[in-house]
């Protein structure tokens, strides 16, 4: 059976038919597909760091933005739109282990590796090596030179002795102090710093010392010898000993603590004389002066002068003698020991020699074989006889 459409039924049908066909056949609108590709597509650096570049191919058109969440690695330039570059800077890695991180364009990632830095021989030294301080103690530093990143400890190994900084790495100074000193002898300490050490040294209290000595007099007579005086100190109180005439000697020229003090002196048959052995220690009282006064002689001569003619001759004077004191003479007063000596090969002493006490003394006087006269002398200690004498 046939059914026929109304005009209304039909147009509408058109309409659907119509609209079905053309949904179908057409495509709405979009934008360009954006693909980036990377060269290097990763990146690989040494220790010390560096800067760099990477290249970004993208269609024209396409926007893209490098991004980093790693704080070693800063993005200098990393933005664009269509082909590129990305430029970037690495720190140095401080660790001596590898590290890696990522540059972020998007979706995309790039990698970043670093290595660690190599291990390195860590090697010190101390400057200076040596202080000293006196006994009220006080601070000092010393200078730790070392690498970067070497670690070290600074070790006392006295309690007096105490560091304010004991650890660090690489050049650093380092403070300590030392306690004051209530001793009399010195004391030392070291602070040690790997395989080196710094040495302090502190001086005792010497002001804790008390000194005497004696006797501080001597009066020996003429012939040489050995007296001693007694220095009578705390043991390890320091002292020195020295004297300001060449013919005193000393057993010792400096010491500590108690100690019997040797001074030696030769024969003296000249005028009297005086020495002075000073023996001094570091205390504002100096020291105490022992004295040695040793007795001598006096001298006289009978005759002063002799002429002679050409032919020569002899001739005798007298020596006359006394101890200074007399105590040193004797019961005798012959204790002087003298000898007449001549300074002429013509004028030859006779009297055999040394004398002592008062005695005379021959001589002879040769031929004067020349005609210009000459002049010669017999010497006894500190007195002087002259000898003239006529030429041919």
């Amino acid at each position: 059976m046939t059914r026929h459409l109304s005009g209304g039924v039909l147009v509408a049908l058109g309409l659907v038919i119509g609209a079905f066909t053309f949904g179908c056949g057409t495509k709405s609108p979009t934008g360009p597909t954006c693909t980036l590709t990377f060269a290097p597509t990763g990146v690989t650096l040494e220790s010390d760091g560096g800067s760099g570049s990477i290249s970004v191919t993208a269609p024209q058109g396409c926007a893209w933005t490098a991004t980093t969440t790693d704080s070693w690695i800063t993005i200098g330039s990393g933005s664009g739109s269509g082909p590129g570059t990305i430029a970037y800077t690495v720190t140095a890695n401080p660790s001596s282990d590898a590290r890696t991180g990522a540059i972020s364009v998007g979706a995309e990632r790039i990698q970043v590796t670093q290595h660690g830095r190599s291990a390195q021989a860590c090697t010190y030294d101390v400057a200076p090596s040596t202080a000293d301080f006196s006994k009220d103690g006080g601070d000092g530093t010393f200078t730790v030179s070392a690498p970067e990143g070497c670690a070290w400890t600074a070790r006392s190994n006295a309690s007096w002795l105490t560091v304010a900084t004991p650890t660090g790495s690489g050049t650093a100074a380092v403070s300590y102090s030392v306690a004051r000193h209530t001793e009399v002898d010195g004391r030392s300490g070291t602070i040690t710093v790997a395989d080196r050490t710094l040495t302090v040294r502190q001086s005792g209290d010497i002001g804790i010392c008390t000194y005497a000595v004696a006797p501080v007099d001597f009066t020996p007579c003429m012939p040489g010898t050995t007296v001693k005086t007694t220095i009578s100190t705390p043991a390890s109180c320091p002292w020195t000993a020295s004297v300001n005439v060449p013919w005193l000697r000393l057993s010792a020229t400096a010491g500590a603590g108690s100690t019997g003090l040797s001074i030696t002196f030769s024969d003296n048959y000249d005028a009297p004389r005086q020495g002075t052995v000073m023996i001094r220690w570091p205390t504002p009282t100096a020291g105490q002066n022992v004295r040695v006064s040793q007795a001598g002689c006096r001298y006289g001569v009978s005759r002063s002068s002799f002429a002679f003619v050409a032919a020569g001759g002899s001739g005798t004077f007298d020596v006359l003698q006394q101890s200074d004191p007399t105590e040193c003479g004797g019961a005798l007063q012959d204790r002087c020991v003298w000898t007449a000596l001549s300074n002429a090969s013509w004028i030859v002493v006779t009297t055999p020699m040394p004398r002592s006490g008062d005695n005379p003394v021959a001589f002879t006087v040769a031929p004067n074989t020349g005609a210009s006269p000459r002049t010669g002398t017999i010497t006894v200690r500190d007195r002087v006889v002259t000898i003239t004498q006529n030429g041919q």
